[in-house]
């Protein structure tokens, strides 16, 4: 098992049981990350939340070197100027990939921060898991020692309807129901009743789909 640290970036989160002022949300990533580690059999290491403030999550990353094996980030992803992961990263030149091209989880910051592995997923909730499926789980198996494995998928009829563009790949939360792949109503990234409701997730590659009941 590895030890992975677990990071909450933004000023406008609260901890759950904690009084909300306007403007803040609840942070829900790094209970649900912690959650998801704990059911990979990893070691979580929750290290708190870091202020849109780019000193101060430079400390926060810097102190998790040396006690974890890798670092999972949520927020600060992107271009904005409150985005500071993917900026301290290019300042180090530690960027190894950013923006993916897949639906929900464009921003993407991977790279190594003094030699740890991080991923910086993004803020939205099921942006943040979809990523943390996707990318950070199948890389901290290898990391672990085990041989790189793809997630088990089926080819099952869909009992949805989607006009799909052509461009990225797509992941819709989904369920089994009478044989058939329901979706949850709410593309939505900061749905979070989405992903108690799924079971798994419809892949969609990038090619353009007109996708009927039955297909």
């Amino acid at each position: 098992p590895l030890r992975v640290g677990v990071l909450s970036t933004g000023d406008e989160l609260a901890d759950v049981g904690e009084q909300t002022t306007e403007g803040q949300i609840y942070d829900a990533n790094r209970p649900m990350l912690l959650a998801l580690l704990a059911r990979l059999h990893h070691e979580a290491v929750d290290l708190g939340r870091a202020p849109d403030n780019r000193a101060a999550l430079r400390a926060c990353l810097d102190r998790a070197v040396g006690q974890v094996d890798a670092i999972i980030t949520s927020g600060g992803a992107s271009a904005g100027d409150e985005d500071h992961v993917s900026a301290l990263l290019e300042q180090a030149g530690a960027m190894a990939l950013w923006r993916i091209a897949m639906k929900p989880g464009r921003p993407l910051a991977l790279g190594m921060w003094h030699g740890v592995p991080l991923f910086g997923l993004p803020g939205n909730p099921v942006a943040a898991l979809v990523c943390a499926l996707v990318f950070a789980r199948p890389a901290l198996a290898q990391l672990a020692g085990a041989e790189w494995s793809i997630p088990q998928g089926f080819n099952v009829p869909a009992a949805f309807e989607k006009h799909k563009k052509a461009g990225r790949r797509e992941y819709l939360r989904a369920r089994m129901r009478d044989g058939r792949a329901e979706v949850f109503a709410s593309e939505g990234s900061g749905r979070i009743s989405g992903l108690s409701w799924a079971e798994g997730l419809v892949e969609l590659s990038e090619d353009a789909r007109d996708i009927r009941a039955g297909d």
